[in-house]
């Protein structure tokens, strides 16, 4: 892969088409996270994407460390003396997120495809399920391949989309965030600061809880500094599809757009572009959903296939590794179709909103305390002579 592209830029791209999921391509999100809250959640984007570079950054410079490119090895290593208690709630709450995510994923690409084809939502998930099935049964170099093509379409794509929206309606996107900031335009949160910084600090830290699919990624990185050139790119471009998406939407906020299950679906309904328009978010919110699914799914099945071959000898591995990841693959991807069924807006609106504050404490605080150094390492020999081999 780092002969066709540098390994830094494929982590970057694999992190956008990761969290361009179904609840962020759906614009979902940027609505219940950003612009149902106080007008001074124009600025949160930013912040939550730099308190997930954040993250993502220090959980790989762990996992690169220390060779610990599984999150079960990961989470062990980085919980140190407190693991009895938290590695077990972190498995939890990682294969939670997994399934919400996924699921999320699968409810989003089922619904647009029922809107498009009139055909049965159970039969677009269970379609859905097989393509992420498919994608995840074949390692990690098929999943940052797939990453970066999906990742320039999509990029592409929202900027044909929005961007003609932005520049049509810029005044009307004035207008709107006057409105919000008057009360003209009802929004769901309190209206103040703090709940708009709060509802940005969740989202960063939710998506926080995915670093587990993130960190067998960071191999493709020799040192700290291309997971800083990395991280660092990675940042710029989801801040800025994110902020394409929160403009395009507030563009149309005084239409009932907050309201709307699908707000990208009726941007391009309602907006610049004609029927065309219409068929590409779909297409971008299909790709995005099944791309959120590849990732997520192929992180924990990374750990499952670790931990089931934990006690083979070194010849019997690589032959049982691609039927223990067929099974822990297929195993993931039936639950997660079958919490689909539940529908969109309830995985959304119940599960995301709760599980950001569990993860700010869990996941994002411990990781940037050890990235930073006030929570320090225990020195011994095994490691001292691991963090000389990977990391320079």
């Amino acid at each position: 892969m780092n002969k066709i592209i540098p390994g830094y830029i494929a982590i970057a791209l694999v992190w956008f088409s990761s969290h361009f999921g179904g609840g962020f391509a759906s614009g979902r999100q940027i609505v219940a996270f950003y612009i149902n809250h106080h007008w001074t959640s124009i600025f949160m984007p930013a912040v939550s994407m730099l308190i997930m570079g954040g993250c993502m950054y220090f959980s790989m410079v762990i996992a690169a460390r220390f060779n610990t490119y599984d999150y079960s090895s990961w989470s062990k290593k980085m919980y140190g003396g407190i693991g009895f208690f938290a590695v077990p709630v972190y498995e939890i709450l990682v294969n939670a997120i997994l399934l919400l995510a996924t699921s999320v994923a699968f409810a989003t690409g089922g619904t647009i495809l029922t809107k498009i084809f009139g055909t049965s939502y159970m039969a677009n998930t269970f379609g859905i399920a097989a393509i992420i099935f498919v994608f995840t049964i074949y390692g990690s170099e098929l999943v940052r391949k797939s990453a970066v093509v999906v990742s320039v379409m999509l990029i592409a794509s929202m900027f044909v989309i929005y961007l003609p929206n932005i520049i049509e309606y810029f005044p009307k996107i004035i207008e709107n965030i006057e409105a919000i900031k008057t009360g003209k335009i009802a929004v769901s949160g309190p209206a103040n600061f703090w709940d708009a910084l709060w509802w940005g600090v969740k989202y960063g830290t939710l998506h926080c809880a995915a670093i587990g699919a993130y960190i067998v990624h960071a191999q493709v990185c020799p040192n700290k500094a291309c997971l800083r050139k990395a991280i660092g790119l990675g940042i710029f471009i989801n801040s800025l599809i994110m902020y394409l998406a929160y403009f395009g939407i507030m563009a149309f906020a005084d239409q009932g757009v907050l309201k709307e299950a699908v707000p990208a679906l009726f941007v391009v309904m309602h907006g610049v572009g004609g029927p065309w328009m219409t068929t590409l978010i779909s297409i971008c919110i299909v790709v995005g959903a099944v791309s959120t699914g590849v990732a997520l799914v192929f992180g924990t099945t990374n750990r499952l296939v670790t931990l089931l071959g934990r006690n083979l000898s070194e010849e019997e591995k690589p032959r049982k590794q691609r039927v223990h990841a067929m099974c822990s693959s297929f195993v993931l991807v039936v639950i997660c179709w079958m919490v689909a069924q539940f529908g969109l807006i309830p995985l959304i609106g119940k599960g995301y909103g709760s599980m950001g504050w569990v993860t700010l404490f869990l996941i994002t605080v411990p990781t940037v305390l050890r990235g930073v150094g006030v929570w320090r390492f225990s020195e011994n020999a095994a490691d001292r002579e691991v963090c000389v081999d990977k990391v320079s």
